[in-house]
């Protein structure tokens, strides 16, 4: 469990066994939740310090976007790092067709559709 939850259920706690004597002592609400607040506050204070400064450096790291030491990466970041992966077949499906280059793909120079060789002297000028 975090550290900034385990503060805020030892804060609840502080405020909800006061509250609770002081209702069944039949002290107006008002005045019970004032008393019961004054009391979680000087008591987390006072007595769990260190407690309070681990929640305040855990708040302070979740605003920065950084995780806890050790925890488990997210769904976000494993997508993220199978999109930034480059496949093997993206390499292969990359490759020009109509490179003379690539022993993959010959070029066949009577081909019409090749770009390289047309066979019409004046199909590259013609819209």
């Amino acid at each position: 469990m975090s550290p900034s939850m385990r503060y805020l259920i030892v804060r609840a706690l502080l405020f909800i066994a006061p509250f609770t004597l002081l209702m069944v002592a039949k002290v107006p609400w008002l005045l019970s939740a004032l008393v019961s607040v004054a009391f979680a506050f000087a008591a987390s204070i006072v007595f769990f310090p260190k407690l309070r400064n681990e929640a305040a450096s855990d708040l302070q790291r979740m605003r920065e976007g950084r995780k806890r030491d050790g925890a488990e990466p997210d769904d976000a970041e494993i997508e993220d790092s199978l999109v930034e992966q480059p496949r093997a077949d993206d390499a292969a499906d990359s490759a020009d067709p109509a490179d003379p280059a690539d022993p993959a793909h010959p070029v066949d120079p009577a081909h019409p559709t090749d770009p390289a060789h047309p066979t019409d002297p004046d199909a590259s000028a013609r819209p």
